[in-house]
């Protein structure tokens, strides 16, 4: 079926082909460094918003709460905040020693996309799709997003990206040893069992990552499946073992976890979860390709489709692998989140970015001839990308470093902050023990976690929904301070009826806020 694992056909030897084989490692390290000054500002100073916040509570509990209690009221695995703790006894937990983790991370995916070519030995053209790919990585704004994030997503999207890589280097290899001659097979055997024992121990280590790993993983091996089909009957039964045999692998990995995932997956089911499924949710995770606009995003569709076309002619093997890995976790979500329970958040899918950007950069070098036409439409791509990604540098976020430091600066003797609900003392928590004189803060109905209440919980076990009995918190509160700053965290979902507000209200006089719709404080008097 394939002569060799040059999948994409046309001249290897063309002056641009020449240039990439000649400083292939120069451009690698261009890259890298267009990547890093696109995720660095703001790295260090940007306020870290909730869900950063929670990480660097978690990651400061200890190694024996965060396996033995952590699983009981958070939905993550604890794995992310076990590597960050130790991360930050080495970096620290200020803002860029918590980021620096996801900003590694992202740019060892890019490193990794731009070596794909390289690595999967397809000729000097699939290397500059690698390095194209890796460009258009670059300047991707949920990439980059990611990278600035204190969160598991980057971290994930480097495993799953290895994965993929392996998977497409195994298929490859296997199908090249279907025509194989006898004194090859040796040496090609060894090709094969590497690239398996990698795509089992990168998604064996994803699955302990993030949950949602468990659906790319699926996406992974439908594609494998797939690759049967116009597999020669003669090596169905073999590539089919061999598929097996790396799936079992990463399922022994993950083995010791899967009791506690399925602790978690049972619990989450009790939880009333903000999310409500949207019409938007069936196509928005390609809205990370490019951007949000409908001509980026048609653009992305476009290309992508035409990538998956020209895939289907170098090597069906290949079109099929990926778009497996594209469809089946996004829609098998989407379906859960329509048909079960909502858990479709658009930013899950930014692993996608990598294998897609491949896709693309492979359409466009191979759609034409015509040197120009080819510059023209990466130029193009790489604008989009980087334009959406420097408007995403100013884009509002819940800023509780601020927030703290206009209470600390303006806070009296006597003065209280309130924080509402119980992940309100996470909001607050990490910067007020920055500031050297900060008021006494009150948490309602208590700090973080309240557990096992008799109540209704949102996103976690950890933060129950207030009551009107929550109103006594807040009462002996008002009865031995005077101002009060009140802190309130998502009060939609976790005090619907105003129950906190209505009583300070009741007591004080409404002053000022600061902030904006996603994080404010109100004084009161």
């Amino acid at each position: 079926m394939y002569q060799s694992l040059d999948i994409i056909p046309g001249k290897t030897q063309d002056g641009a082909a020449g240039l990439v084989a000649r400083f292939f490692w120069a451009l690698v390290a261009l890259i890298l460094a267009i990547g890093l000054i696109f995720r660095l500002p703001g790295l260090s100073s940007r306020s870290l918003w909730i869900d950063e916040l929670y990480s660097q509570w978690f990651s400061s509990r200890s190694f024996a709460e965060l396996w033995r209690d952590v699983p009981s009221y958070e939905t993550h695995p604890p794995s992310y905040y076990t590597l960050l703790k130790l991360w930050t006894l080495v970096f620290g937990d200020s803002e860029l020693g918590l980021r620096s983790l996801s900003l590694v991370a992202s740019m060892a995916t890019i490193l990794a996309v731009a070596v794909s070519g390289r690595f999967l030995k397809a000729g000097l053209r699939a290397e500059g799709v690698g390095l194209l790919a890796a460009t258009f990585l670059a300047v991707n704004y949920a990439n980059i997003r990611d990278a600035q994030n204190a969160r598991p997503y980057a971290l994930q999207t480097f495993i799953i990206t290895v994965a993929i890589l392996a998977a497409f280097s195994l298929v490859a290899r296997l199908n090249q040893s279907a025509i194989a001659n006898e004194h090859s097979e040796g040496r090609l055997a060894d090709g094969w069992r590497t690239a398996g024992l990698v795509l089992g121990l990168s998604t064996g280590c994803a699955l302990w990552i993030h949950n949602t790993s468990l659906f790319i993983a699926l996406g992974i091996w439908c594609g494998l499946g797939l690759s049967l089909i116009v597999t020669p009957a003669g090596q169905r039964l073999r590539n089919f073992a061999i598929f097996c045999a790396a799936g079992i692998l990463a399922l022994v990995i993950w083995a010791p976890y899967a009791p506690l995932f399925i602790e978690q997956s049972h619990a989450f089911s009790g939880l009333a979860f903000w999310l409500e499924p949207k019409t938007r949710d069936l196509y928005s995770a390609w809205m990370l390709l490019l951007g949000e606009s409908w001509p980026a995003f048609s653009l992305s569709l476009v290309l992508l489709g035409f990538g998956i076309f020209r895939l289907a002619r170098c090597g069906p093997v290949f079109a099929l692998l990926a778009g497996a890995i594209l469809l089946v976790p996004l829609y098998s979500v989407l379906m859960l989140s329509f048909a079960v329970k909502p858990i479709y958040i658009q930013r899950l899918f930014a692993w996608m970015v990598p294998l897609a950007s491949l896709v693309i950069a492979l359409g466009i070098l191979t759609a034409t001839n015509r040197q120009w036409l080819r510059l023209v439409l990466m130029l193009l791509v790489v604008l989009i990308s980087a334009a959406r990604s420097v408007v995403d540098i100013d884009r509002p976020i819940d800023d509780w470093k601020a927030i703290v430091a206009e209470i600390a600066r303006n806070a009296r003797p006597g003065d209280v902050v309130i924080a509402v609900p119980a992940e309100g003392s996470i909001a607050v928590g990490y910067y007020a023990a920055r500031q050297a004189h900060f008021p006494p803060v009150v948490c309602v109905p208590g700090c973080y976690p309240q557990r096992n209440l008799p109540r209704v919980y949102g996103s976690n076990f950890g933060a129950p929904k207030l009551i009107e009995a929550d109103g006594e918190i807040v009462d002996r509160a008002l009865s031995t301070h005077g101002r009060v700053w009140l802190v309130q965290v998502s009060v939609q979902l976790y005090d619907p009826k105003s129950i906190v507000r209505s009583r300070i209200a009741a007591a004080r006089t409404f002053v000022r806020y600061y902030g904006n719709s996603l994080a404010r404080v109100d004084l009161f008097e």
